[in-house]
């Protein structure tokens, strides 16, 4: 029986467009922007996933890496965190999961694009827990994150379901023993939810309204 929905964030409850950052720091420094995709969105920003670096850190380590003129921490911060829009429909499958079930945001995300995240949609009434890299220290698929997301869901692997875009880290979450499916076009997220008996019906009296949230901090 499942007892919790480990739901990721990007792309499959808000989009986001990388290319957007790497226009706009390409649009002050000069430097083409195909350029500085494979410096930003490497190591470097899977370290700021983990909260090993600040923001300033790492506006200052990808200057470094890409060859680029200091900027203010201004155009940096604007770049890389307005990049987000809620999926509506996403978002209205997660508030329609039957009461009872627990509800844990799991996502490899840093503290400027949380930021950015909460500019578009508040989480607040929708998840009972958020595990979120920056805060707990690693990145899915690392065990580290995994036991984090477990203990917030407050249930055994096998009574969680967990649903993601990228395919790789359904099956790293599978090794785990915790099931899920692949959200993969518009729509897929309320299908799987739909598909394992999860959503109360559209026109049943929802009384599901969550009016608290706790978050596990690390």
């Amino acid at each position: 029986m499942t007892r919790a929905v480990l739901a990721d964030l990007g792309k499959v409850l808000v989009g986001f467009d990388h290319q957007v950052t790497c226009d706009r720091i390409a649009e002050a420094t000069g430097i083409p922007a195909g350029r500085l995709r494979p410096v930003l969105f490497g190591d470097l920003e899977a370290n700021f996933d983990r909260g090993r670096l600040t923001p300033h850190e790492f506006f200052r380590a990808c200057e470094e890496g890409a060859g680029l003129p200091r900027l203010p921490d201004s155009v940096w911060t604007g770049a890389w965190r307005d990049i987000f829009h809620p999926l509506p429909d996403a978002l209205a499958a997660l508030s329609r999961i039957r009461p009872g079930i627990r509800r844990v945001l799991v996502s490899n995300t840093n503290a400027l694009h949380w930021e950015g995240v909460l500019r578009v949609f508040d989480p607040s009434g929708l998840f009972d827990a958020l595990v979120l890299s920056f805060q707990v220290g690693a990145v899915k698929p690392e065990g580290g994150f995994w036991d984090a997301a477990l203990a917030a869901a407050r249930c055994a692997p096998g009574e969680c379901l967990y649903a993601d875009d990228r395919p790789e880290l359904v099956d790293a979450a599978a090794a785990r023993g915790i099931p899920g499916f692949v959200v993969g076009r518009p729509g897929s997220f309320a299908a799987g939810l739909e598909e394992c008996g999860l959503l109360e019906s559209l026109h049943a009296p929802t009384g599901n309204s969550r009016t608290g949230m706790t978050v596990p901090l690390s």
